[in-house]
């Protein structure tokens, strides 16, 4: 079991936070006890989907589960798409952010840009909060070197993606979005595609990826970009006020 004070959470959306992991080889004999001593402000745990006993003492003890997380992985070779998605390929192009970018990215985010993340969908929480933490996080993939790129179709941006080089061949694509005024028109396709795209020029050998099932257009597109399932998740969380 890994617990780890999330510091970052005070800062983005201003509460102590914990998350908590739960790890294969756990049980709860040995830390049901320490799991139920944990008090505070907000605590995340993450459960992995066999380990019901988990799940259920949890439930049991005052926790929500509010999304089921998939970690996923693409093995770097371009999939074949139906002909309509190769059609808006081809309008598609992406290019690394330059500064003007990134504040254009961070005024969308601020105007209300993602809305099926457990942050959002939490009502102890305000959208305001939600949009900080991703500024926060997006933030924190630059110092750590995360490579952002927008998405342009006909000379207009239309979204977003981070790569980040984790060394031996393998890439983390941690986080991406379509600006409004172009959800809903199949551009989640094309920005997975870049993704592994860019990767694949830079000689990936995998592109790591996760997604919450709130998001169903997220789940739909990495099946069709022949991602393979990974491990997934049942995401807990409780508020102490």
């Amino acid at each position: 079991m890994k617990i780890v004070d999330a510091v970052w959470e005070k800062r983005n959306i201003g509460v102590d936070c914990v998350e908590v992991t739960i790890e294969s080889s756990d049980t709860l004999e040995n830390c049901s006890n320490k799991l139920l001593d944990i008090n505070a402000e907000y605590t995340v745990i993450k459960v992995p989907t066999i380990k019901l006993d988990f799940s259920m003492l949890l439930q049991s003890n005052g926790y929500t589960m509010i999304e089921l997380m998939t970690t996923c992985y693409h093995k770097g070779v371009l999939p074949e798409l139906p002909p309509i998605y190769n059609r808006m390929l081809k309008a598609v192009s992406c290019e690394v952010m330059n500064e003007e970018d990134k504040t254009m990215l961070f005024s969308k985010i601020s105007s209300g840009m993602f809305d099926s993340d457990r942050i959002s969908l939490d009502p102890n929480f305000s959208e305001n909060q939600s949009n900080k933490r991703y500024i926060g996080w997006i933030t924190d993939e630059l110092e750590r070197g995360s490579v952002l790129y927008k998405l342009i179709y006909k000379n207009n941006v239309c979204g977003f993606f981070n790569l980040m080089d984790k060394g031996n061949g393998h890439f983390h694509a941690s986080i991406g979005g379509i600006y409004p005024g172009f959800q809903g028109a199949g551009m989640g396709v094309c920005m997975n595609y870049h993704e592994i795209s860019e990767a694949i020029k830079s000689n990936a050998k995998r592109i790591h990826s996760a997604f919450s099932n709130n998001n169903r257009g997220a789940y739909a597109v990495h099946l069709l970009m022949s991602y393979v399932l990974n491990e997934q998740f049942y995401v807990f969380i409780k508020h102490n006020k």
